[in-house]
């Protein structure tokens, strides 16, 4: 057996063992795929983790850069009873499945998503000065992620947690001759984290469904 094929089988074995996703997660799967949107949802396990560390801070408040179909927001929204959650997204057809999604779950009450260029909309919050988050996700493009951070983190308190996805990317950040911008932006918030005091992160190395990545836990001091 291939390696990639027993992440994979180990994966399915996690998530019908303790995952255990709501049949609103995977209907909005499905969705999302008939509508042709591209498969780069976060995997269930690192969905249900962040559920996990919503309920474990007790947030109320949730920022999400990068909506997609909406699944890791359900991850979210599931996670904060009378909490709410603001998506920030660029695509018209993305924001338009991901509130079908929603609305299907019934947390169309709890979720509003703001289209357009993420980072005008990040400077735009901060701009009304919007209370700031408990938990915020960062799953957009890589090249600005340092810049999505930095934004964040002036939404942010004292024991905010930021989630970043795809910070390992296939092994390629330590890659030296690497041209590609995706990378590079991923590699820009490291040496940008390298030098904090104000943070606490780490980042876990992942293998699954969708390969080798892993993803960085960021708390504000």
């Amino acid at each position: 057996m291939k390696k990639e094929e027993l992440w994979k089988g180990v994966e399915e074995y996690i998530n019908d063992k303790i995952v255990k996703q709501e049949s609103f997660m995977l209907d909005a799967l499905i969705e999302s795929s008939k509508a042709g949107l591209p498969p780069i949802n976060v995997d269930p396990p690192e969905g249900k983790l962040m559920h996990i560390i919503l309920k474990s801070i007790g947030a109320k408040r949730a920022l999400e850069v990068g909506v997609l179909g909406g699944f890791s927001g359900l991850w979210i929204a599931s996670a904060m009873k009378g909490g709410k959650l603001i998506g920030l997204e660029k695509s018209e057809k993305h924001v338009r499945v991901a509130m079908e999604n929603i609305k299907n779950a019934g947390f169309q009450e709890s979720v509003e998503i703001i289209e357009g260029d993420a980072i005008l909309s990040l400077k735009k919050l901060i701009e009304d000065k919007v209370n700031p988050f408990d938990f915020i996700l960062i799953d957009a493009n890589k090249e600005p992620y340092l810049e999505y951070f930095l934004l964040a983190m002036k939404l942010s308190h004292s024991g905010t947690i930021i989630f970043v996805d795809n910070m390992v990317w296939g092994g390629q950040v330590i890659s030296d001759s690497t041209e590609n911008r995706d990378i590079l932006g991923i590699r820009r918030l490291y040496n940008d984290l390298q030098k904090r005091n104000d943070v606490d992160a780490t980042v876990v190395q992942t293998v699954g469904s969708k390969g080798y990545d892993g993803f960085a836990v960021i708390r504000v001091k």
